[in-house]
């Protein structure tokens, strides 16, 4: 459950209940010809399917280390982001690969898409409503993404988007408090993660990166 998600479908119906009052006891028109009742509706709806969406995501697994040392995972970070493409990480003793979960211009097309059409809609309201069911959408299509990936083996680039990188293959890995920064001979590869992961990545990271490329945490 995303408590997160849930309270935000909470406020929206409640914003759309509010609506749904004032078209109810508007004297000027019948209900549904009241200028209140697309945004009550429209509201009302989009706060249902938030709730919907808040209740069916789990909560993201965080970082999960193994605890068998001959594990060819060693750890596996729920997610990661470049850009506005999200990532699951997974570490081996040598390598790591990004799982692609999700595609950047896929959540800003979706953001876009619910937007205008609340925006048609329920004007203004409408709009900023559209645009957070269109980021719960997202969570919860990440999450079952998420899981399905989690059952095939993470630890081979096979899929469209997958990236892969041999820890002698980089300049440097880099661990600071909200990024994993990847020093490629041709630049840096910057991976957006939580502020929460990096105290429990670090030691991880000391055991399977050679001391000479992994940089101090800042």
């Amino acid at each position: 459950m995303r408590i997160s998600i849930l309270l935000s479908g909470v406020v929206i119906i409640g914003i759309g209940m509010l609506y749904l009052v004032y078209a109810l006891s508007d004297p000027t028109a019948p209900f549904l010809d009241s200028q209140y009742s697309p945004t009550a509706l429209f509201t009302i709806a989009m706060g249902v399917a938030n709730v919907y969406f808040g209740v069916a995501t789990a909560k993201g697994g965080g970082v999960t280390i193994a605890s068998n040392s001959q594990d060819p995972i060693r750890m596996v970070v729920d997610r990661g982001v470049i850009g506005s493409t999200v990532y699951v990480l997974a570490f081996s003793s040598t390598k790591l690969v990004l799982k692609r979960l999700t595609s950047g211009s896929v959540t800003v097309l979706s953001v876009i898409v619910f937007a205008l059409a609340g925006l048609f809609i329920a004007f203004l309201i409408g709009a900023a409503v559209g645009g957070i069911t269109a980021f719960s959408l997202q969570e919860f299509l990440t999450q079952k993404r998420r899981n399905a990936v989690q059952k095939t083996n993470l630890l081979e680039a096979s899929g469209k988007g997958d990236m892969e990188f041999v820890y002698n293959d980089l300049e440097r890995v880099q661990l600071t408090r909200a990024r994993l920064r990847l020093h490629l001979k041709d630049g840096i590869l910057g991976i957006v993660i939580s502020r929460r992961y990096p105290g429990k990545m670090l030691p991880v990271l000391e055991k399977i990166v050679p001391s000479s490329k992994l940089a101090e945490a800042t």
